[in-house]
């Protein structure tokens, strides 16, 4: 860890990036010349400490973690989006070619501990400063305290949901023994243990909500939702029921049709919602990309359509798989004229209007996501908060749990039609299903048509195996959706533990409590 674990470096880090929650303006950031941390004594340096953890999230924007990389280990290995065949590490994740030398992988895991070292330091300031006494209040240091304590786990649930077991570090660089320069696996279990701990700090101490300027932080709300979806990954029905349930109510609510249903959600005008429960925020200045942005805007799209570069195309089967009535298909490329003056169009044998005899159209190869428009031109900023957590989340994901504890019911159905309404859908009715198998499996179907592009297809393939196994087998769904997908199926290999990636080569090579023998079972 001696590589993802640099106190001066990450520490500096911090401290510098305090722009994260007042991105509106851009790139402007305040240079501390001092940077002992004894000299941090007052309320606003733990300010400064927050809002340098939140700015980990997107690792110096661009692709780093939520700004892009992660949605790459997240989306590419599911049945629904693909790559081109010169993206080279994407290729790897998209057609399971698993190496521990991918670049992307390496990334991750780097601004995944990146975020974790920012919250310990920025946790032992906290601490340290005494509110009270500096015309504040502990309630204020106890939020801060809630909200580097909820990054935390967010960082923990991505590594645990990539790689299971990681190495567990949860103290200051200043408390660090030679052990903890080179830290062994902690089993999943354990990390799990402690990031309900945090999680449970974070929803007694953070607020409801914030005023409009400070969109982007954590509130308890977050933290709820958090953990409602960590007990989900658990198969732990009953709490995560009733802790989604704790989210309702609670000042959140769908994007209605009257106003503008689920397409405006994601308009590049929409800065803030109540669906979001938390997000990443990201800058609308034209020279953000790179510091305070995000990937999406340029990589959703091809360069015909946008000059966009579309790293993320859609398989044209997933296109064929909505209604033509459900609003969500807006948010695909179904036909689109191209800047050359072309018309690019879905074929029709995948429920589009393009035919092979229509001189006038070009028939697409693949569709594209529009959830994080782009310019139009070559500022390659991506100016969409991207959605992290988002109450349609919430309610699907208690639907799934009470069908899980108690079969087929109202509750349920009720909760997922809240989602097809809005989308312009019919209602499901209980005669509809037959057995808690059959809901299981559209409540899926709902969240892929959902969540798409939104990082969330890989884990709930994991969790519908999961289910449908009773627990046995995390793989049952992922191999039958993304085998026919591939572009050569013997690709897969029953062999390989696809629930978990590779650790990083760099990481074993740097930390001598590994050993490559760790990744047996996740290559071929």
């Amino acid at each position: 860890m001696k590589r993802t674990i640099n106190k001066n470096v990450f520490f500096l880090a911090a401290m510098l990036s305090t722009t994260f929650l007042s991105c509106e303006k851009g790139l402007e950031e305040e240079t501390f010349s001092v940077l002992d941390a004894n000299t941090l004594s007052l309320p606003a340096n733990g300010e400064q400490a927050v809002r340098g953890t939140y700015a980990a999230l997107k690792d110096n924007g661009g692709y780093g973690y939520y700004a892009g990389y992660l949605y790459w280990l997240y989306e590419y290995p599911g049945e629904v989006v693909t790559t081109r065949a010169n993206a080279r590490q994407g290729v790897q994740l998209d057609q399971l070619t698993y190496d521990a030398n991918n670049s992307t992988i390496n990334d991750v895991w780097t601004s995944i501990y990146r975020l974790v070292s920012r919250a310990n330091e920025s946790e032992e300031i906290i601490k340290k400063i005494n509110y009270k006494e500096n015309g504040s209040s502990e309630a204020l240091q106890k939020q801060h305290l809630g909200e580097v304590r909820f990054l935390r786990a967010l960082a923990y649930f991505d590594a645990t949901s990539l790689w299971g077991s990681v190495p567990l570090l949860n103290k200051p660089s200043s408390e660090f023994t030679e052990a903890d320069e080179n830290p062994p696996l902690t089993d999943q279990a354990d990390i799990e243990a402690a990031m309900i701990a945090d999680l449970q700090y974070a929803e007694a101490n953070l607020p409801e909500s914030y005023p409009g300027s400070e969109v982007a932080r954590a509130t308890a709300g977050a933290a709820k939702s958090l953990l409602g979806r960590l007990y989900m990954r658990r198969l732990e029905w009953k709490k995560a029921a009733d802790k989604l349930a704790e989210v309702m109510g609670k000042g959140y609510d769908l994007r209605t049709p009257a106003e503008g249903g689920i397409v405006s959600l994601f308009s590049r005008d929409n800065r803030s919602d109540n669906e979001f429960i938390f997000v990443l925020k990201s800058s609308n200045e034209t020279s953000a990309y790179g510091v305070n942005s995000n990937s999406f805007g340029q990589n959703s799209t091809p360069w015909d359509f946008n000059r966009g570069w579309g790293n993320f195309p859609l398989h044209l089967s997933f296109y064929s798989i909505f209604n033509p009535e459900d609003s969500r298909r807006n948010l695909l490329t179904g036909v689109y004229n191209t800047i050359y003056g072309q018309v690019v169009a879905v074929p029709k044998e995948y429920g589009g209007i393009g035919e092979e005899a229509d001189r006038d159209t070009t028939l697409a190869i693949f569709v594209y996501n529009l959830k994080y428009p782009h310019t139009g031109n070559y500022n390659y900023s991506g100016y969409n908060n991207v959605p992290i957590i988002r109450y349609a989340d919430v309610l699907l994901m208690r639907a799934e749990a009470l069908n899980e504890l108690n079969g087929i019911n109202q509750e349920s159905l009720d909760l997922i039609n809240q989602i097809r309404s809005r989308s312009g859908l019919q209602n499901y009715s209980l005669i509809d299903f037959s057995s808690k198998d059959a809901l299981r499996d559209a409540i899926f179907e709902e969240r892929n048509k959902e969540f798409f592009m939104e990082g969330r297809r890989r884990d709930d393939l994991i969790r519908w195996g999961l289910a449908a196994s009773g627990g046995s087998n995390p793989l049952l769904k992922f191999k039958e959706k993304v085998v026919p997908a591939l572009k050569n199926p013997s690709t897969y290999s029953d062999a390989v533990n696809y629930a978990l990636f590779p650790y990083p080569q760099k990481e074993i090579q740097s930390n001598t409590s590994l050993d490559p023998s760790i990744n047996n079972g996740r290559v071929k």
